[in-house]
């Protein structure tokens, strides 16, 4: 009982929620993904209420050593990649293989991070804290994208990001940040995989080559497309059970789901991932302490690239990067990943008092 009532339900409740969501589109789309899939929901779950129960400050404590840890797991990663080209899939050094199980590195180490970052900011004042949150971000950041994982990559800069805006840096300095990212961005062009810049160039026109480039997207959105108002139900979608609709499990199952569920479980999807956002402001609100509110602002924004990023390549509207959706998507290491942080958040929350119900819900 001690546990559950160190739960905020506000945030587990939506997750749960979502798993199971995902669970009946995975179930219609992909079979063979079970029973590794149940095994990583059982450690997902008890993950969470570790970290539901931790001290935040004991992960502070070790953030350095986590962080250093990350980074040898990023070279380890990309070292294999080289050694045994092997483990290579689709020109990309992303994944560890141990035995049947397959786990992602950079979808791992993301909690890690968020943990260290937050640190590093809260810890300094004025420039020093900018400069150093910078030179601890940028190795990481480059060990992801040499994989090459620009999707991951994003979501990074993005929960980096927000540790810095909730961690109390100047507007002046993040303008000053933009600026040199629209500065490098020529430059970065050309370190992108032939495979990224074709994404990039497929976005813009799509339709250039339906059947070549512009295929996975175009699929993504004739799915959506077709399920109407209720879907077609589950195991009836045509472009997710005649195998149209590429990496239906993984990247793409928020095209899945909408075709088999339509628009109404694509709504609930979409309502139960604002509850968790939603939840999470309501917290960073209430958190008085800067190192908390930035901790908090980290995975708030890594929750919301995600989203973001999985929801808009799927309906066309951004480049395909292959980010998961968290909870829906099959796949262990995003599914642990985003259970330690949501785990974290809810522990968080957890500790502070509060009033009423309308008090716990709302701002």
């Amino acid at each position: 009982m001690g546990i559950l009532k160190s739960v905020d339900w506000f945030l587990f409740a939506p997750a749960v929620f979502l798993v199971i969501l995902g669970g009946l589109v995975l179930s219609s789309v992909s079979k063979n993904v079970y029973p590794e899939h149940f095994i990583f929901l059982f450690l997902a779950l008890v993950i969470f209420f570790i970290a539901t129960k931790i001290d935040v400050d004991f992960l502070f404590s070790i953030s350095g050593f986590l962080y250093i840890f990350s980074l040898l797991l990023l070279v380890s990663t990309l070292a294999l990649g080289i050694l045994y080209p092997g483990v290579v899939t689709r020109g990309a050094s992303r994944w560890i293989y141990l035995g049947p199980f397959v786990f992602q590195p950079s979808e791992l180490i993301k909690p890690a991070l968020i943990l260290f970052f937050a640190n590093v900011v809260s810890s300094r004042t004025g420039f020093l804290r900018f400069f150093l949150a910078l030179a601890t971000f940028l190795p990481a950041f480059i060990l992801v994208a040499l994989q090459p994982d620009l999707g991951s990559a994003i979501v990074l800069s993005a929960g980096f990001f927000g540790i810095l805006f909730f961690g109390g840096v100047s507007l002046r300095m993040f303008a000053g940040a933009f600026v040199f990212l629209a500065a490098v961005s020529p430059a970065a062009w050309q370190f992108l995989a032939v495979y990224q810049k074709t994404r990039i160039l497929t976005f813009l026109s799509p339709t250039a080559d339906p059947l070549g480039a512009g295929y996975n997207s175009l699929q993504a959105v004739i799915a959506i497309g077709s399920g109407g108002f209720l879907g077609r139900g589950l195991g009836q979608g045509t472009q997710s059970q005649l195998s149209f609709l590429p990496e239906r499990h993984t990247d793409f199952i928020f095209a899945a789901l909408s075709e088999e569920l339509g628009f109404v479980g694509a709504i609930l999807a979409v309502v139960a991932f604002c509850l968790i956002l939603y939840r999470l402001i309501v917290i960073i609100r209430r958190q008085e302490d800067v190192l908390l509110q930035s901790l908090l602002g980290g995975i708030f924004f890594i929750f919301f690239a995600h989203i973001i990023v999985n929801a808009g390549m799927n309906m066309g509207v951004l480049p395909i990067t292959g980010i998961p959706l968290p909870f829906v998507s099959s796949g262990g290491s995003s599914l642990l990943s985003m259970s330690v942080l949501l785990g974290i958040a809810s522990g968080i929350s957890s500790r502070l008092k509060t009033g009423s119900i309308r008090d716990t819900i709302l701002i």
